[in-house]
C-alpha cells in the first residue's frame, strides 16, 4: 500500500521525465566512471549490457531543492484504487517545494488551454476498500502553489481510508 499523487483529464496528459534521473546498463555505469555498482550486478554471467538496471542522479547528496526535479508519467490503467471517470491520467513523481509547485500549476494552465478541467488526486492504494472521496473545485485564477501544499500534506493513509480529489477549472 502507498500514496500517490496523480492527475486525470478528457484530455491527453503530457509526460514528462526528470531531468536529473538517468537509467543505464552495468557498462555504461562503468563506462561513466560509476563505483557504487552493486556487487550482484557485477557477478558473472549477469548482462552486463542489460538496459536500465541502474538509475544515476546528477543531484548532489546535498539537501538540493531543484525545482525541476519532478516526473510526470502515465498511470497504468490497472493501477488499483482510482476512481476517477476520466480517461487520461497521470503519475506525479515529487516532493512538495513551491518552486515544483509552480512548476506543475504552468503545467496545469498550459493543459487547461485545451480542456474545461483538470483533476488532481492524492490517494492511498492498494488497501481494497472503498474510500470516502473528498471534492474540492478551484478555479485556475484561484489555484495557488498553497493549493497543491495542502492537498500534497493530507494524510491519505489514515482510516478512514480518505481520497482527495481538486478538480481545476478552467474558468
Amino acid at each position: 500500500m502507498s500514496a500517490i499523487f496523480y492527475m486525470a483529464s478528457d484530455n491527453p496528459l503530457r509526460e514528462i521525465p526528470n531531468p536529473h534521473l538517468k537509467t543505464m546498463s552495468v557498462n555504461e555505469a562503468l563506462a561513466a566512471g560509476l563505483e557504487d555498482i552493486p556487487e550482484l550486478l557485477l557477478v558473472p554471467g549477469f548482462d552486463r549490457d542489460k538496459p536500465d538496471v541502474l538509475l544515476w542522479s546528477d543531484i548532489p547528496d546535498t539537501e538540493m531543492q531543484l525545482d525541476d526535479d519532478f516526473a510526470i508519467w502515465r498511470l497504468d490503467p490497472s493501477t488499483e484504487d482510482i476512481y476517477t471517470e476520466k480517461k487520461y491520467r497521470v503519475r506525479v513523481e515529487w516532493d512538495y517545494t513551491k518552486g515544483r509547485a509552480e512548476k506543475i500549476i504552468q503545467y496545469i494552465r498550459e493543459h487547461l488551454a485545451q480542456t474545461p478541467s483538470l483533476e488532481l488526486w492524492h490517494v492511498w492504494v492498494g488497501n481494497g476498500v472503498y474510500p470516502k472521496i473528498r471534492n474540492c473545485t478551484i478555479p485556475l485564477d484561484q489555484f495557488t502553489a498553497d493549493d497543491l501544499q495542502e492537498l500534497w500534506n493530507l494524510e491519505v493513509s489514515q482510516e478512514p481510508t480518505t481520497h482527495y480529489c481538486f478538480t481545476v477549472t478552467a474558468r
